[in-house]
C-alpha cells in the first residue's frame, strides 16, 4: 500500500496510526519509509501498484512525498519519466531529479532515480546513483531497487 503525506516528519506517520499493510512477520519497530518521489509519472499510476511493492512483512512502508524534505524516510526513489515524446537534449523531469539528488548528497537518507525513457535523454552530470528502466516496466524496477538496496538496510537495521 502507497500512502500519501503533506508532511513528510516523523512525527506525522506516528500520529496517524498504522500507515502499513500488516502481516505475519511484523514487528513492533516502526517500519524503515520509502518516499516515492514522483517525476513525470501519474500519482493514480503509481498509488495503483501499492498492493505489489514488497513490505518485507510490514518492516517497509510506501509513500508519495509531496515535498523534498526527505525528513523521517529511510530512501527517497525518484521516478523520473522523460518528460517529452521527441527526443531533445533536455529533459525537465531529469533535471528537477538530479537537482533534488545532488542537494541530497551527504544525507544518512538514500536517494536513488528510475528513470523511464530514452537513455540520451539522461542529464550529464547525473548525480548520485540512477537506474533505468529499460525493457522492465518502472515497477519491475522498483522492485529490483528495493530488493537490492532497501532490503538489506532494513534486514541489517533489525
Amino acid at each position: 500500500m502507497i500512502h500519501e503525506t503533506a508532511s513528510s516528519s516523523l512525527s506525522h506517520v506516528v500520529s496517524t496510526g498504522a500507515l502499513y499493510r500488516r502481516d505475519a512477520m511484523r514487528t513492533d519497530a516502526l517500519p524503515l519509509r520509502i518516499g516515492l518521489r514522483l517525476w513525470g509519472f501519474d500519482e493514480y499510476e503509481v498509488r495503483g501498484w501499492g498492493e505489489n511493492l514488497p513490505t518485507l512483512g510490514g518492516r517497509i512502508s510506501w509513500e508519495i512525498m509531496h515535498d523534498c524534505d526527505a525528513d523521517g524516510v529511510g530512501a527517497v526513489i525518484h521516478l523520473v519519466r522523460s518528460s517529452a515524446q521527441t527526443l531533445a537534449s533536455f529533459c525537465w523531469n531529469c533535471v528537477g531529479a538530479n537537482r533534488a539528488i545532488r542537494l541530497a548528497q551527504g544525507a544518512a537518507v538514500l536517494h536513488v532515480a528510475v528513470f523511464s525513457g530514452d537513455a540520451r535523454r539522461l542529464p550529464t552530470p547525473r548525480y548520485g546513483l540512477w537506474a533505468i528502466a529499460g525493457r522492465r516496466s518502472e515497477e519491475q524496477t522498483v522492485h529490483e531497487i528495493a530488493r537490492t538496496l532497501v532490503f538489506p538496510r532494513v534486514i541489517h537495521a533489525r
